[in-house]
């Protein structure tokens, strides 16, 4: 075989190699990690609200509330998230990638909130609702209810110049 055929089955293996490895999720700002916390507190709410319904402290009613009341904020969250899978994936896999980081968001807290009763869930429920709607506030909330997203990749690191 003459060195060029080597070479063009070369580059062929390289691209198909390339193609078949998936992208990687792109490094998460602290936007998107903010976005992420409060997503992820929400979701744990919503999990946690259809397991306690059934307990002495049924907050479902409160934590639909908090939905309604905390749209725009909730909004917010939701569009960084989505604009993280479209930076990181491209337009056409953006929508599987944010799926499938919500849907195991779900699946954590699908056993229970480690260390947290169906009353503590109900207190941050009723605190989200007395929060008001903004992003800032329902991030702040969930920084103080120490929600630790799981995260598909990396914290973006910065490096600020110095003279």
């Amino acid at each position: 075989m003459g060195n060029g055929k080597k070479l063009g089955l070369g580059i062929v293996a390289i691209a198909s190699l390339a193609l078949s490895v998936p992208a990687q999720a792109a490094c998460w700002t602290v936007d998107e990690v903010a976005a992420a916390k409060v997503r992820d507190m929400e979701t744990m709410l919503m999990v946690s609200a259809l397991r306690c319904r059934m307990s002495e402290q049924d907050f479902l009613p409160a934590y639909n509330a908090f939905v309604r009341s905390g749209r725009a904020g909730l909004t917010v969250a939701n569009d960084r998230l989505r604009g993280h899978y479209a930076a990181s994936l491209g337009a056409g896999r953006a929508l599987n990638g944010y799926d499938r980081y919500v849907t195991s968001i779900a699946n954590r807290y699908g056993s229970g909130a480690e260390g947290l009763s169906c009353r503590d869930l109900a207190s941050i429920t009723d605190a989200a609702i007395a929060q008001g709607s903004s992003f800032d506030a329902l991030h702040a909330l969930a920084v103080r209810a120490d929600v630790q997203p799981v995260l598909d990749g990396a914290v973006c690191t910065t490096e600020i110049a110095t003279r």
